[in-house]
């Protein structure tokens, strides 16, 4: 559920989805400190102003547990490009222009556009599957894309010592000329005497025997 551009690797619906769980669990343990107060409270005095109803059905409990989830999201993604869970799964939300998303954009993203992705049976999450650009609904309000990021690792390589052996001399041409003798000897010349001389002497050889 991914696909490859020429600079980015967009992030596919189910590891999305496994990113968002680990950071509503927690959000929800956070969460806890502020909601066990509040239900102590609210056991002591049944009908104190947190749990009145302030805008329609949502109690003042009610808004203020939903701000400081989205602030989770909002502050994480503004200041660091990616939540907790964003970040175990190697992933990181820019903008189309490749650039860091403004807190504006992050702040309608992780607000209004959630709100909208979430509206209708969660089918602005669903739109993430058919995309080219694995955009959600809230991707597409805010202008904004989920990508894998990777860390570069740089593997610096063994010192390798060698054993150094005796050095092995070989003479080089100065040490040839000295060896070779500077003025040689001219060769000795031989000659052969003619046939006929040859012939003269045996004959003379020959009387005097």
């Amino acid at each position: 559920m991914q696909n490859n551009t020429d600079s980015q690797v967009y992030a596919g619906f189910f590891v999305r989805l496994a990113a968002y769980i680990m950071d509503w669990l927690i959000v929800g343990t956070i969460l806890l400190a502020i909601k066990i107060p509040l239900w102590v409270t609210t056991m002591a005095v049944p009908d104190n102003f947190m749990v009145r109803d302030f805008i329609f059905q949502y109690s003042v409990k009610d808004i203020l547990l939903y701000l400081l989830g989205v602030a989770y999201f909002v502050i994480l993604t503004y200041f660091s490009g990616a939540t907790l869970g964003k970040r175990a799964m190697r992933l990181r939300v820019i903008s189309s222009e490749d650039r860091k998303p403004t807190f504006f954009e992050v702040a309608y993203r992780e607000s209004v556009g959630r709100f909208l992705s979430e509206l209708i049976i969660f089918i602005g999450y669903l739109m993430i599957g058919p995309d080219s650009k694995k955009r959600a609904l809230h991707d597409r309000l805010a202008d904004t894309r989920v990508v894998y990021y990777h860390v570069k690792e740089v593997t610096v390589p063994a010192e390798i010592r060698y054993r150094q052996s005796a050095p092995v001399y070989v003479p080089g041409p100065q040490y040839r000329q000295n060896v070779m003798p500077q003025n040689p000897e001219p060769p000795v010349e031989t000659t052969v005497a003619p046939e006929e001389n040859l012939v003269e002497d045996s004959s003379f050889f020959n009387e005097n025997l």
